[in-house]
């Protein structure tokens, strides 16, 4: 099974999209720094991981770098402790330093487990070795930031060293099992066949949704909007507790201010990521179900349209090109010659082979824009919704008939006959489908293997 690194790229960008919306949810909130005795986790970075044995070196270094971010700004508060102050430019004395510690290491997790991840399931039994990378994750972790403590700011005491001291205590053992577990989980779980169908579900969904940049445009205006709000609610909400504690005689410094701002844009971001989570969510479910929506749509076999669903389509094809001056396009019947003997002669597979092929002929002389068809058996219907002139389309149909030529048993080729009705204003698809189709037989009266076009 292919990994998610090579293949669907489209969901790569979604699966992207969800782990930094999860850094974002487990770095403002309790999930990614809990306490339970006598055990303390520390699991923000497992996102990052997970980018990394799902995705790549890049992209689990856009989500360390998301990381190191949300923590600087966690550092940036007057509330917390002077060891969480170096992590901030605004409070450490030395901003580049800070910079480094914060997003500049974590950035640097997310590339170097990136490539150990890569290096891992290239190797036999590849499951172990992501396992060990997953288990090392968080000495990883920490070896970069304490070694860049130790480099930017010494006075601190902080080094290296510590993390050899903790690699085998109680805390650290059970939460590098419990990273191990949930990033193979999780990694296992991309390479089944159940997850791959979903995938190529979602994938092919993106083909047939012809004005998704649309909608993607929409939905960032709409996120823009939404964050705008957002902060404009926060300002309001802080604006608002000042004014209550006022009322009660109890005045806020600035520093204290600037501490509740601080926290309920951190309640902000939290939020946002649950919103992010939630819009994706619903984007990827909206592709796989009208995914399989369009999926009863289709031949199987062939992957052109069926029947009842071409007619459905020419009809909104033609009122979209009423209006336009004549000719309007062009209808066109193909049928392959003396198929049933390909069947007898050389088994059904061989068939099957060149219904496939003659789909395939069609998009690639007539363009991903025309309208294909199986009408039943061997077949096929086209609508050319485009003003071409006459020696253009001759010139498609005799590479259409070369290509089709290409498809050989031994030493016999594949041959087919064409009807070419051009569109007419006011006819339907169904006298369009009879009128090509009486041509398609008069191409079978001349001898076959040729096409007429026509008046």
């Amino acid at each position: 099974m292919e990994d998610l690194s090579v293949q669907h790229h489209f969901m790569k960008r979604y699966v992207l999209a969800t782990l930094i919306a999860i850094e974002l949810l487990m770095s403002f909130s309790f999930l990614g720094y809990f306490h339970v005795e006598p055990i303390s986790l520390t699991i923000a970075y497992l996102p990052v991981l997970l980018a990394g044995a799902l995705l790549g070196p890049w992209e689990a270094t856009a989500v360390g770098t998301v990381f190191g971010l949300a923590s600087m700004w966690k550092a940036s508060a007057g509330y917390v402790m002077p060891s969480d102050q170096l992590f901030s430019p605004l409070f450490s004395g030395n901003p580049l330093g800070s910079l480094v510690l914060s997003v500049g290491s974590r950035a640097l997790f997310g590339l170097f487990s990136g490539l150990l991840y890569a290096g891992a399931k290239r190797i036999r039994l590849c499951g172990v070795w992501v396992g060990l990378v997953s288990f090392l994750g968080r000495p990883i972790h920490s070896l970069l930031v304490y070694s860049t403590m130790a480099l930017f700011f010494p006075e601190a005491g902080y080094g290296p060293g510590i993390v050899f001291t903790e690699f085998l205590s109680q805390s650290t053992v059970l939460s590098n099992l419990g990273t191990a577990a949930v990033v193979l989980l999780i990694w296992g779980a991309s390479r089944t066949q159940t997850w791959h169908r979903i995938q190529q579900r979602i994938e092919l969904s993106f083909s047939i949704h012809t004005r998704e940049r649309c909608r993607r445009l929409t939905i960032v205006v709409m996120a823009g909007f939404t964050l705008a709000a957002a902060f404009a609610v926060t300002v309001y909400f802080v604006h608002r507790i000042d004014y209550v504690l006022s009322g009660r005689g109890i005045d806020l410094s600035e520093t204290s201010y600037a501490d509740i701002m601080h926290l309920q844009v951190q309640f902000l971001f939290g939020i946002m990521s649950l919103m992010m989570l939630m819009l994706l969510f619903l984007i990827l479910n909206r592709h796989y179900n009208s995914y399989a929506a369009y999926e009863g749509k289709i031949d199987f076999l062939t992957s052109a349209m069926t029947r009842r669903a071409f007619f459905s389509a020419c009809s909104r094809a033609l009122k979209s090109v009423r209006n336009q001056t004549p000719p309007l396009g062009y209808f066109i019947m193909v049928d392959l010659d003396r198929f049933k003997e390909i069947n007898d002669q050389y088994g059904h597979p061989e068939g099957d082979r060149a219904l496939k092929g003659v789909t395939h002929c069609l998009k690639e002389t007539m363009g991903e824009q025309c309208i294909i068809g199986r009408m039943g058996g061997d077949e096929f219907a086209a609508l050319l919704c485009e003003d071409i002139p006459a020696d253009e389309l001759e010139a498609s149909l005799k590479l259409f008939q070369a290509r089709i030529h290409r498809i050989r048993w031994g030493e016999h080729h594949l041959t087919c006959s064409v009807g070419v009705f051009p569109v007419k204003a006011g006819l339907s698809p169904e006298e369009l489908y009879q009128e090509a189709d009486r041509l398609l037989y008069a191409a079978k009266e001349q001898g076959r293997d040729r096409y007429v076009i026509g008046q």
